[in-house]
């Protein structure tokens, strides 16, 4: 009887401490596909392995970031096993290539250009972006971690975080400006045509 009584505690207690995060973690995965059933597979993931490590947690305030975690490592599993892996990995060696086929003249603050776009834009945007560039992004900027959490979420040091936020950073600004410019232009084409009807 006890082993059931405290089988049944500690599924009160995941409930607890798991369930207000479950929509926000849907929201970070969903921004990282294009369809929600896919999102929903994730987080379901992320929950099952979330009970199966429950008892790994040290810190129920950082429950969060510990999802956020297992979240990531559910994703990167998914990925792997679509073979999708080798179309998005290998980013250090296409990184500058890639930073060098973007061009923009934007310099104004970051934050600014984000607050322009809507939040289909800007989800687009970042899932055009190679993955640890988006990444970071998503879970800075849009999430709001700490560069500590970032690091402790990801496996990596806080510098090569910072490195890819300010790369990712430069890439986002580039695709969103060259999205800016081709709507206008798109614009002022229409309204070309309509004084010379």
């Amino acid at each position: 009887m006890n082993f059931f009584r405290r089988k049944k505690q500690r599924q009160q207690n995941f409930q607890q401490v798991t369930a207000p995060w479950r929509e926000r973690l849907y929201n970070v995965a969903l921004r990282q596909t294009r369809t929600s059933a896919r999102a929903e597979d994730w987080v379901q993931e992320t929950f099952m392995r979330a009970w199966q490590d429950f008892d790994d947690l040290a810190d129920p305030q950082a429950v969060y970031a510990w999802l956020l975690k297992i979240l990531d490592h559910v994703i990167a599993d998914d990925i792997r096993k679509e073979a999708r892996r080798q179309q998005i990995a290998p980013v250090i060696s296409t990184e500058e290539i890639f930073l060098q086929e973007q061009h923009s003249s934007y310099q104004g603050p970051f934050e600014q250009l984000l607050q322009q776009q809507t939040d289909k834009q800007l989800i687009k945007a970042i899932q055009s972006l190679p993955e640890d560039f988006g990444k970071v992004i998503l879970l800075r900027d849009i999430e709001g971690l700490s560069y500590q959490e970032l690091s402790r979420i990801l496996d990596v040091p806080e510098g090569t975080i910072m490195s890819r936020l300010s790369r990712g950073r430069r890439l986002l600004s580039n695709i969103l400006n060259r999205s800016d410019r081709q709507g206008s232009f798109s614009q002022t084409n229409k309204c070309t045509k309509g004084i010379y009807k």
